[in-house]
């Protein structure tokens, strides 16, 4: 019998940026501790990964190593959890599926036992070869007091700042930091591993301020241990239920006054000299080194393989969940929704998970119930198109793997939405909840960086505007399409339309009676409808007037744009304004541009520079399938760095260059209802469609700027004709690259 064993240690850093995340190196250093033992072996895996089973000599094992996101067992082994900080959401029914579960806080590891997950309390540890007092440079000076860490207004590092504040000389590394302390603080934005360990020897006392939810649940994290073994003191703010009563070099604080004594009295005592950082070094090594925590992982691993304990596939997994007979199989149509995106959530998921069950089918599948018509867009109804595709196609292993990767989308929706008591819940805000579940969905971290694939630069490149005096005659007026939730910038818009030199038929929208009429005063020819508030200004504009659209080969969506959940938008209006309609002279070239280059789809305004990190899928790509599914778009959808479209939705369009979108005449029940939200919603989906369908219909997007704006000037184009400008569109200069 093979008595060997291989670690797969799964990450929260995926491969491309595994080097820029300490979760690596912090796996890296365990991995080494396994190695170390006798007849194991082991190797990492990462974010969005699967491991490569039957790799190694010994049997496998899967180790994951998890902060905010716990991705799903690995079907076939035996899967344990070392839970390291909080997740943002544990439904128990998703834990009881590890055959070993470990946590770093000990109040959160009894909150687990409570709710029937054999949680075991396991601290979080060190690299003690690494972290080392030997690691100190011989040229290296005493560093009275060092913060390593990030600032930012969510992680306001309070010990930290107070630190600063008291007149302590504190040396800090860390992004954010500039304008929050003075600058003879900031010693740089970044330490790697090699560097950190160096710091840590030099320093006398290490700050350890940590996120409000770690320390709130129970969790000291690794960087108090890293500074121990490197022989320096540490002082933290106090974490519920830790406790470490043979490390006095460890002080844990409550307020102000008890860390400035603190600080005081660790800088009162002699410099400790080598001796004394080697015997405090051993002590940690003995108990928060990654040695022990090896021996844990190792003795948990052969005592669940003894006793044939794996984790479930995906189809005996159901059977477990769901104890009724599979029954008939009735497909949906699966454009069948509910009155909430969340409702309509739960309803492809339940069909999705009943039709997983019974794959592959040994009875025939009765019709679709006729199509509903109504009912809100969500991320689910593409997988369960794709779904009821796969039942009715040929059985083979790879429909047999999608059928278990949608399931388990499925299960992931259920479980955040329908557990009654999950370990932490989906604290989120209302605003934030929808695209918090369309992450979910593809089992991604609730608030993600930007996308390995998207490419800033790509939407930096643009056209700078070459003015014309004569205007342009169009064969019909142009459509302006206008909403206005906040009926206050109606007059900043009227002046901004007087300058556009042809004839223009406009259209606002707006929701009360009363907007309507301070509207008409500033906007006397205007046509205006009154909509409920659902579906932000996409229905309005595309939906709300679509009948209307068959007067005008141009068309100019605008709308009053507010960003109250971010005070770094407040500029966003003014920009594409300037963009856009910025004078009758540039308003003169844009219309000419149409006028001259059939193949202009899109004219869209320069993507403003604090929203070029979010100015890709986002949470909206699930939903995205689904209005292509609608309007039989045989492409597949770009990825980020082929995405291009009018961030914020307003832009000079040609009609025909969006009339797929117009073609589904979506109603407001469509739309989910208004909560404030900032991602993952069908409005946010069809922001980005514009520009996918715009080059589906083989038309060209142009991203423009008046001569005068200065913003990413070494991304500006300049051409002195249309003629040359055509020739460059055909040419893809302003195509993603």
């Amino acid at each position: 019998m093979n008595d060997g064993l291989f670690f797969h240690v799964s990450v929260y850093a995926t491969r491309p940026n595994r080097d820029g995340w300490g979760d690596t190196q912090y796996a890296e250093g365990l991995l080494r501790a396994i190695r170390a033992l006798r007849g194991c072996d082991g190797d990492l895996f990462f974010r969005n990964e699967m491991p490569k089973l039957g790799c190694g000599l010994g049997r496998d094992v899967v180790l994951r190593i998890v902060g905010p996101h716990p991705e799903d067992p690995v079907p076939g082994v035996p899967n344990l959890l070392w839970m390291i900080s909080p997740p943002n959401l544990a439904p128990v029914a998703s834990l009881a599926r590890f055959q070993g579960v470990f946590c770093a806080s000990k109040l959160f590891a009894n909150y687990l036992q409570q709710r029937g997950i054999a949680a075991q309390y396991l601290p979080q540890a060190t690299e003690t070869a690494h972290f080392h007092p030997d690691r100190r440079r011989a040229d290296a000076a005493d560093i009275p007091v060092v913060f390593v860490g990030a600032y930012a207004p969510r992680v306001d590092r309070r010990l930290v700042v107070q630190a600063v504040k008291s007149g302590h000389d504190v040396r800090i590394w860390g992004p954010g930091w500039r304008g929050v302390v003075p600058d003879h603080c900031l010693q740089g934005e970044r330490l790697n591993y090699t560097e950190l360990a160096e710091t840590y020897a030099a320093a006398r006392i290490v700050l350890n301020s940590h996120m409000p939810q770690m320390a709130d649940l129970g969790f000291m994290s690794n960087r108090t241990f890293d500074a121990l073994s490197s022989g320096a003191r540490v002082i933290s703010e106090v974490i519920p239920e830790f406790t470490a009563a043979t490390l006095p070099e460890l002080a844990c604080v409550s307020d102000t006054a008890g860390l400035v004594a603190k600080l005081d009295e660790f800088l009162a005592l002699p410099t400790a000299d080598r001796q004394a950082r080697i015997a405090l070094h051993d002590r940690i090594k003995l108990d928060f080194g990654f040695g022990g925590r090896a021996m844990t992982f190792v003795a948990c691993a052969r005592e669940v393989l003894a006793q044939q304990q794996m984790a479930l596939p995906t189809r005996a997994l159901l059977d477990q969940r769901m104890a009724a007979p599979i029954g008939l199989l009735r497909l949906s149509d699966p454009a069948r929704s509910a009155d909430t995106q969340h409702e309509g959530l739960l309803l492809a998921a339940d069909e999705i998970l009943h039709l997983a069950r019974a794959y592959p089918p040994t009875a025939p599948l009765l019709a679709a119930e006729p199509a509903a018509g109504e009912g809100v867009i969500h991320a689910l109804m593409a997988d369960l198109r794709e779904m009821q595709g796969l039942m009715r196609g040929p059985v083979t292993p790879a429909a047999q793997a999608r059928v278990d990767t949608l399931a388990r989308s499925a299960l992931r929706v259920v479980e955040a939405l329908r557990e009654t008591s999950p370990v932490l819940r989906l604290r989120v805000s209302p605003a934030e909840r929808d695209a918090a579940l369309a992450r979910l969905l593809r089992d991604e971290p609730l608030w993600a960086h930007s996308p390995e694939d998207y490419q800033r630069d790509a939407n930096k490149i643009h056209l700078a505007l070459n003015p014309r005096r004569a205007p342009v005659a169009t064969q019909a007026p142009v459509g302006v399409f206008l909403h206005l939730f906040y009926e206050d910038l109606a007059e900043q818009f009227a002046a901004r339309l007087a300058l556009i030199d042809a004839p223009v038929q406009i259209y606002v929208s707006t929701d009360t009676e009363e907007k309507a009429a301070r509207i008409a005063a500033h906007l006397p020819q205007a046509e205006i409808r009154l909509f409920a508030n659902r579906g932000r200004d996409i229905w309005p504009k595309l939906y709300g007037f679509g009948d209307v659209y068959h007067r005008h080969d141009i068309v100019l969506h605008l709308h009053g744009k507010k960003s109250p959940h971010s005070g770094k938008l407040n500029d966003w209006l003014a920009h594409i304004l300037d963009c856009l309609l910025n004078s009758r002279e540039d308003v003169n070239r844009i219309l000419s541009l149409f006028q001259s280059i059939p193949s202009l789809g899109l004219v869209t305004p320069l993507t403003y520079r604090s929203v070029l990190s979010a100015s890709h899928w986002g949470a909206n790509k699930d939903i995205a399938r689904e209005l292509a599914a609608r309007i039989n778009l045989q492409a597949p959808l770009p990825d980020n760095s082929q995405l291009q479209f009018p961030v914020g939705s307003m832009f000079w369009g040609r009609t025909k260059a969006i009339q797929p979108l117009l073609d589904l005449a979506l109603t407001p029940a469509h739309f989910p209802p208004e909560a404030g939200q900032v991602d993952g919603t069908v409005a946010h989906a069809i922001e980005r469609m514009l520009g996918v369908v715009c080059r589906a219909t083989g038309h060209d997007i142009l991203p423009v700027a008046a001569v005068g704006q200065t913003a990413h000037a070494k991304y500006r184009r300049q051409f002195n004709s249309n003629r040359a400008l055509r020739t460059a569109l055909e040419a893809g200069a302003f195509a993603p690259p």
